[in-house]
């Protein structure tokens, strides 16, 4: 039996996960997705807020050393070491409160695979 796929022509097999057609994204981006949403799961993304700051904070000088709205880019790079300083002391927050829970096996932020989630279970105290 032929079953119709994303409203094209019949075909005898389903088109892969990766077609630009395909309603619903791959496991693997449905799982992170997944990792992300859940309490503390935004973690995860601290490396590639600091990479795409740090990207600005080049751009932002390379454009100032080029006389292209100095004063902007002054601002601009000030906001911009602001926010790595923010995310640095709230990364040693989070490392610090980490340690303190799980001692010796915790995770840190930048790490790979951190998504603010740890595998030992909570001691209830009531």
């Amino acid at each position: 039996s032929t079953k119709i796929y994303h409203n094209i022509l019949p075909t005898k097999t389903p088109p892969p996960s990766h077609h630009r057609l395909s309603k619903y994204p791959p496991i693997a981006t449905m799982s992170f997705i997944q990792d992300l949403l859940k309490p503390g799961g935004g973690v995860a993304l601290i490396p590639f807020i600091r990479m795409t700051i740090m990207l600005l904070l080049l751009m932002v000088i390379i454009m100032g050393i080029a006389g292209i709205a100095r004063i902007h880019m002054l601002v601009m790079g000030f906001l911009s070491v602001g926010l790595l300083v923010s995310i640095s002391m709230f990364e040693k927050a989070w490392n610090d409160v980490h340690r303190s829970r799980g001692g010796a096996s915790s995770q840190n932020v930048s790490g790979a695979g951190a998504v603010g989630r740890s595998d030992k279970e909570q001691e209830k105290t009531d």
